[in-house]
């Protein structure tokens, strides 16, 4: 079954009486990384229910967190550098 990209939601729920988080999403961006959570981390990351378009995890709710902006890196001139040597030449 084929989603619109509107479809393709991803819900968290938790409130104040549990410890755990549940975590529904039918986008597979999200569905690969949760899944790739789960296997390096099954004590924590459960897929508790899967069908053909979805999944739905549960995990600690303390793991979930809100950024207040974006974070910026400031680099010195000398990683700047750096970063330039590794980088491939387009301009041949």
């Amino acid at each position: 079954m084929r989603l619109s990209r509107y479809e393709k939601e991803t819900i968290i729920l938790l409130n104040a009486a549990e410890d755990t988080a549940s975590i529904y999403t039918a986008d597979p961006v999200w569905k690969r990384k949760l899944d790739k959570l789960v296997e390096k981390n099954p004590q924590c990351y459960q897929c508790v229910k899967a069908d053909e378009v979805s999944k739905t995890y549960t995990m600690p709710k303390r793991f979930i967190s809100l950024r207040s902006k974006e974070k910026t890196v400031t680099l010195t001139e000398e990683q700047k550098e750096r970063a330039k040597q590794r980088l491939p030449r387009t301009d041949r």
